[in-house]
Parts: C-alpha cells; structure tokens; sequence
C-alpha cells in the first residue's frame, strides 16, 4: 500500500467507533425530538398529520444514525442482526405511515373545504337577510350583490389555497417517508447477510 506523505492512516476502530458514536446521538436526538413533538399524544386527524409530517422531515437523521450504526457494528454480527431487523420494521412501519398521511391529507382536505363553504354559506344567509330588512341609506342592493360576489370569490379561493396546500403537504410527508421507507428497508437487507469476505 502506497502512502502520501503528509497524510495519515486512520485505524478502521476508531472510524468504526466514531460511526457508533456519530450514530447512537443521530438515533438519540431522532427519538428525543419525536418525543417532544408527539406529547401530549392526541387524537384525530390534525395531531396525526403534524406528527406524522415532521417525522418524514425528521427521517433522514433515523437513517443516517442506523447506517452509522450499522457500519459501526459490521463485523459484530450479534450488534448487526438486530439493528438491521429495526430498519426493515422501521420502514415498513415508515410505509404503512404513508398510507395513514394520504387518508388524514383527505379527510382533512374535505373538511376544511366543507368549514369554507358553511362559513361563506352563513356570510350569504346574513347578506340575503339584510336585503330582506330596510336597508340603510348608504348601502345600496348593488353593493350586497357586490358583496355576495366577493364572499363566494374568497371561499372558492379559499378551497383552492386549502386543496394545493393539504396536497402539498402530503405529498412531501409520504415522499419523505416512502424514500426513507425503503432506504431503510435496503438497509435492513444488507444488514442481515452474512459476511463474506
């Protein structure tokens, strides 16, 4: 082997310790800022989707700390075998997730649009109402029929803002999880072969 001066070696166990090291804390703050997020648990469907989005934002540092650990313990087979059967059910669970985001995304699409529409339903009822009564001297119908118009303007630009947003949002969520998912998945795989040389 062919040395450059100037450069040293690098002692494979202490790369292999630092990647432990480097790994346990990756995994550690993963967990510590899932816990944080995820209390105080909640039900439906808004807590599961903000929980369930920034666990796909958190992801990557999940399978770069099992990666890490990985290598680290590659030569232990006893400290290898069960981290990998972690990152294969961590991905399943990552991809079974996926389905979860896509049913909350929408629910919770159709019922912020519904929420849209009964508040502008309202907001008409009152201006129908209102041309019903006596109407004060400086409105005129023209400007209720102007304000109907707006008010139906601004809901249906609301649902439109709603729809893309919701999407959007779930789209990056499962995006994150499905790649990570099987990122975890493959690393699971590797991780229980044997060793050859």
């Amino acid at each position: 082997m062919v040395s450059v001066p100037g450069q040293s070696m690098v002692n494979p166990q202490v790369a292999k310790g630092l990647c432990r090291i480097v790994g346990f804390t990756c995994i550690a703050g993963f967990l510590l800022d899932m816990s944080a997020i995820a209390l105080p648990f909640g039900a439906g469907e808004a807590w599961r989707i903000s929980v369930l989005q920034q666990l796909g934002d958190r992801s990557i540092v999940f399978l770069f700390g099992i990666a890490l650990l990985l290598y680290g313990f590659w030569e232990e087979r006893s400290q290898r075998k069960p981290l990998a059967y972690i990152a294969l059910a961590v991905g399943v669970f990552f991809q079974i997730c996926c389905l979860v985001v896509i049913r909350d995304g929408l629910v919770l699409q159709q019922a912020t649009v519904e929420n849209i529409s009964t508040r502008a339903a309202e907001i008409q009822t009152q201006i129908e109402q209102s041309r019903n009564q006596e109407l004060p001297p400086n409105v005129t119908p023209e400007q209720l029929e102007q304000a109907a118009r707006q008010v139906q303007a601004q809901a249906d630009s609301l649902k439109q803002n709603a729809r893309t947003g919701i999407t959007k949002s779930s789209i990056a969520s499962v995006g994150n999880l499905v790649i990570v998912g099987l990122g975890l998945i493959g690393l699971g795989r590797v991780g229980m072969r044997s060793r050859r040389s």
